[in-house]
């Protein structure tokens, strides 16, 4: 049996150390085999199964950074509606509740601009023939919650929000009127700032800017920009008969308060009597001329004996006719 074995393997053989497969399992780094493979007739693999785990997490997240980005859009409009209410409470508004020490003196810096003069005291300072009763003026209020409540409808509905350029325009408008109570809050007898009739008219002009577009606002977020740039366009119309009866820099006119409600009177009648107005804007337009032709009838038999008082009754009733013929 020796013998047999000595012929089968040399002597050297018997002494070198047998060499064992490697058992380590191979890791391949590419795709897996099974997906490399053809699938199965009428099996696809899944785009997940596909993608790569930081491109699931984007997908993810997505959504939230959608929200997170429409939301940082309706910034702007928020924060500068919030500065034009404050700034309209701490003028005319009631006081208000009693704050801590911290939130006390952010108010005071924010509103460290505002003068003495009230909304009330303004309108006396400054009386013409074609100011309005003071329930006209709680319009301010109206737009104030009309915006709060349209800008924050866009900002949450699942819907399609309010574009970029509408909700500038809504930030911007209340800029100017903020710009314009700062302005008048620091009025004073014989000493109207210029700014007070220049600034106004560009509330109109960028809340109105929406409307003008190719692609106008629809549905729930028309309104707010009807009323708004209806309301202050007639505002920057009295702003004018202001400075043009007090501002004293228009000689001819200074202080003549007849040919200056006649001025307003006629580029209210040019509004009233445009084309293509819709019953929002209609409604708003006779709001300011009712609270006009009230305050002139309050007033007394004085009041009633002059030209504008006609004027203003005839607008009025042109104004009633086109919104109830409508």
């Amino acid at each position: 049996m020796a013998l047999l074995l000595l012929v089968l393997h040399p002597p050297g053989a018997l002494l070198t150390p047998p060499v064992l497969a490697s058992t380590r399992p191979r890791l391949s780094r590419g795709p897996s085999p099974m997906m490399a493979a053809a699938p199965p007739g009428g099996f696809e693999w899944g785009v997940k199964d596909r993608e790569a785990l930081p491109d699931r997490l984007l997908k993810e997240l997505n959504p939230v950074l959608d929200r997170v980005v429409r939301l940082g859009n309706h910034v702007p409009a928020f924060t500068s509606l919030a500065y034009f209410g404050l700034i309209s409470m701490t003028m005319g508004g009631p006081p208000m509740p009693a704050m801590g020490p911290m939130v006390a003196t952010l108010k005071t810096v924010i509103t460290k601009a505002v003068g003495p003069t009230t909304n009330k005291a303004f309108s006396q300072l400054f009386a013409t023939l074609i100011t309005p009763a003071p329930f006209v003026f709680l319009i301010w209020p109206v737009i104030a919650l009309l915006q709060l409540l349209t800008v924050t409808f866009s900002a949450f509905r699942p819907g399609a929000p309010m574009t970029q350029s509408e909700l500038t325009s809504l930030a911007l408008a209340n800029a100017a009127a903020t710009g314009w109570l700062l302005t008048s809050s620091n009025a004073a007898a014989g000493a109207l700032p210029l700014l007070s009739v220049l600034l106004l008219p560009l509330v109109p002009l960028f809340s109105g800017a929406p409307l003008r577009a190719a692609a106008p606002p629809r549905g729930w977020y028309r309104p707010v920009f009807e009323v708004f740039s209806s309301f202050t366009t007639i505002a920057s119309f009295l702003a004018l008969a202001v400075e043009l009866q007090y501002g004293g820099r228009v000689a001819l006119l200074a202080g003549r308060a007849e040919p200056c409600a006649l001025i307003f009177l006629g580029l209210t009648a040019a509004v009233v009597s445009l084309a293509k107005r819709t019953r929002i804007k209609k409604s708003v337009n006779l709001l300011a001329l009712s609270g006009i032709l009230y305050q002139r009838i309050a007033a007394g038999a004085g009041g009633l004996v002059s030209l504008s008082f006609v004027a203003a009754a005839a607008c009025w009733a042109w104004a009633a006719k086109q919104l109830v013929t409508d």
